[in-house]
């Protein structure tokens, strides 16, 4: 819109130029042709012939001009609007009165009916001058007044009334007071010099006028100065007519009338445009500036900004449609929830400009993928909709499902990166699955989340299971929201043990959530839902906290128990304060940073930020101890390790039960080992069950070890016997 609109006001100004320049150079030769005619000879037969202009010539070119002045006058004040410049009705009600006062000199022209007094060249002369001292007295006021509005509303009726006025006044005085006016022509001798003199007078007030419009049409002005020019101009080509011709027949009467209607052409031009044309433009202007407005709010309200997709307020309207039209067809509608897998760690780790870019890349492929009557949204962060409407059965979105899948096997390359990406997608029919766009849009989402924690980069159908464990899902963490300041949330501690003496070298802090109706709830079934939810923030705080706690009352209890590990997500490193949270739990219970050890799943570790890396090494720099959990089960590169400085790998449980059974869990745990001798890092291996792979882990170099072999997590008072009994063992 914006692109065509310079375009058009650039074809306009090239025009323009062109109009004034084809103008010009009129004229010019309006003014050669004059001269041409002025330099004959007086007794050429050119200059004397009195056959050029006819009284019917006269009447017509004179009744052509008062026509065109009494339109003028009509178009502005009838389209005159306050914020108008004033000078537009300056000229119109100037020309009013001149148009009445060349009617008045037609009227008077010799050959004319006597109307109170004969018609005479005094008589017509006398109006003839005083139209033409008010012509010239118009434009020269307008020339040196500023293009501006009037003042006072009624302004304008004052400037009608003031030209009526002087219109009646000067007929009044020639009809019935002729003796007051001195003679302009004499019978047998021609014009009198006064006459010529105040030819020459309105010459002087028209070059001034013309002057001024020169000057200010070589500058930018929000009126047309360069078409007055020209009608200064040309008015004062007209009165050099008139001052030159010896009877009222000859070819400088007819110039001087043709170029009368040529100067009043250009006037027309001139108030018509400002008057009529330009407002008119103006208008066109602001219409389509008001269409291109409710189009942007249109597009604002109705579709995303980053990919041009339809937001969730069209395709609900579009859903709806669907659903109406396909209850008489008996056809099905289906809504496709789509979520982006791992795109927070594309963001955090690429930025936000390759997310973007994702996204839109992604909009792009998936509406390939649908047809012209389906709806691709994006609802929203890294989640898109598609609606399917007109299906002959489920399994024509199973299709579509299918293909989406198959669509993104392959990488999409991102602003010169190739990307992996998957899709975890959700899919709700109608009617079975919901007859309202809210019903069929939250069921489709409740698919999706089934298809994310089924193992994320598949899709499923909703059924009403789903809603079921949606629905408990809600109430624990309704409940699980309770938990804290109802103080149902506990602590059991592991032991963690030298696998060579036996020793206790420290307690794995493991929470537990004693509930009032469903007792106690293991953590599998509750840990995935506040992370989900974030309540893991708040909880892991209030582990931490009671954690340390804990562990400075063994200590002041002189029970020896080492130090206490603490597991921390992901989302506690990252939207958490972890930092502040060590700092207060430290500081409140006076534990030494030594004997508090953070356990950081390796899963997570590619989801760590700068500032989150910055955060552990001062939380290391403290004394702090860190250890990587679960290892072996993700990916984590050394160089992670290396900047981390972490202490510990403990080896996951999934190895460590099948060491003596398989070869391939042999060599991973031998692997794992080796690497951190080789970093200078200790290895813990969790999940120990039986003597034999305590055994086996020992010969392998794992000294540290933890699992029901030793003692499976207790309650604090069971905790304690366990250590007591374990250094009364030790000693003996």
């Amino acid at each position: 819109m914006d692109q065509h609109s310079s375009l058009t006001s650039t074809d306009i100004g090239v025009a323009s130029a062109r109009q004034k320049r084809f103008a010009r150079l009129w004229l010019a030769l309006l003014g050669l042709l004059l001269l041409a005619v002025w330099l004959l000879p007086d007794s050429a037969e050119l200059k004397q012939s009195n056959i050029w202009f006819p009284t019917w010539l006269h009447t017509v070119t004179e009744f052509f001009a008062i026509a065109v002045a009494l339109l003028l006058f009509s178009v502005t004040w009838h389209s005159y609007r306050t914020d108008s410049a004033g000078n537009l009705l300056l000229l119109a009600c100037g020309f009013l009165a001149v148009g009445l006062l060349d009617m008045a000199h037609v009227l008077s022209y010799r050959g004319m009916p006597d109307f109170v007094t004969p018609a005479s060249p005094n008589k017509a002369i006398d109006f003839w001058l005083a139209a033409r001292l008010l012509a010239a007295v118009c434009l020269l006021v307008v020339s040196l007044r500023d293009w501006q509005p009037l003042r006072r509303v009624g302004t304008r009726f004052y400037l009608l009334a003031a030209a009526l006025l002087v219109v009646s006044s000067m007929v009044y005085l020639q009809l019935w007071y002729p003796q007051l006016f001195p003679p302009t022509f004499i019978e047998g001798r021609g014009l009198a010099p006064l006459k010529i003199q105040l030819e020459w007078v309105v010459i002087l007030l028209l070059g001034v006028a013309a002057v001024r419009f020169w000057r200010a049409g070589r500058s930018a002005q929000n009126y047309d100065a360069h078409g007055l020019f020209l009608v200064a101009a040309m008015s004062i080509l007209v009165e050099l007519c008139f001052t030159a011709y010896t009877n009222v027949h000859d070819i400088f009467s007819l110039l001087g009338h043709l170029y009368k209607i040529i100067a009043y052409g250009f006037l027309y031009q001139v108030m018509f445009i400002s008057s009529v044309r330009e407002p008119y433009r103006r208008l066109a202007r602001e219409i389509a500036e008001r269409q291109a407005a409710e189009q942007k709010i249109e597009v604002l309200a109705f579709y995303d900004s980053l990919t041009g997709l339809p937001n969730l307020d069209l395709l609900r309207d579009r859903t709806a449609q669907a659903l109406t039209s396909n209850q008489r067809s008996q056809l099905h509608v289906a809504l496709l929830y789509m979520d982006v897998d791992g795109f927070k760690t594309l963001n955090d780790s690429l930025g936000h400009s390759y997310g973007d870019a994702l996204l839109r890349a992604l909009a792009e492929s998936l509406h390939g993928l649908i047809r012209d009557s389906d709806t691709l949204c994006r609802s929203g962060g890294d989640e898109f909709v598609i609606l399917l409407p007109d299906l002959d059965s489920p399994d024509d979105a199973a299709a579509i499902a299918d293909k989406i899948m198959r669509l993104l096997q392959e990488p999409i390359t991102v602003l010169g990166r190739t990307l992996s990406t998957s899709l975890s997608l959700g899919v709700a029919v109608a009617p079975g699955d919901g007859r309202d766009f809210e019903a069929l849009l939250r069921n489709a989402e409740t698919a999706m989340y089934k298809a994310k924690q089924a193992g994320r980069e598949r899709w499923r159908f909703f059924d009403s299971s789903m809603n079921e464990d949606a629905l408990e899902r809600l109430n624990l963490l309704n409940d699980l929201r309770q938990a804290v300041a109802a103080n149902e949330l506990l602590l059991h501690y592991q032991p963690q043990v030298d696998l060579r003496t036996g020793e206790l070298l420290g307690v794995e802090a493991l929470i537990r959530w004693q509930h009032p109706q469903l007792g106690l709830v293991p953590p599998v079934r509750f840990i995935p839902a506040a992370e989900e939810s974030r309540l893991i923030v708040p909880i892991g705080e209030w582990v931490i906290q009671q954690a340390c706690r804990q562990a400075m009352l063994w200590r002041q209890a002189g029970l020896r128990v080492p130090q206490v590990a603490v597991n921390v997500s992901a989302i506690q490193l990252q939207q958490g304060n972890l930092e502040q949270q060590v700092l207060q739990a430290l500081s409140s219970t006076q534990l030494p940073a030594g004997m508090l050890e953070l356990e950081i799943t390796e899963s997570s570790l590619l989801d760590y930020t700068d500032e989150v890396l910055a955060t552990l090494k001062r939380l290391k720099t403290m004394g702090v101890k860190l250890s990587i959990d679960d290892f072996g089960t993700g990916y984590s590169s050394l160089a992670y390790l290396r900047k981390l400085a972490v202490d510990k790998l403990k080896i996951d449980q999934s190895f460590v039960r099948d060491l003596t059974s398989s070869a391939d869990s042999r060599a991973i745990v031998m692997a794992i080992i080796q690497m951190a001798k080789s970093l200078g890092l200790a290895t813990i291996a969790e999940g120990v069950e039986d003597a034999a792979t305590a055994q086996a882990l020992l010969q392998l170099g794992c000294v540290e070890a933890q699992g029901y072999l030793f003692a499976k997590p207790l309650p604090v008072a069971q905790l304690e016997c366990f250590v007591r009994e374990r250094a009364a063992t030790t000693v003996s």
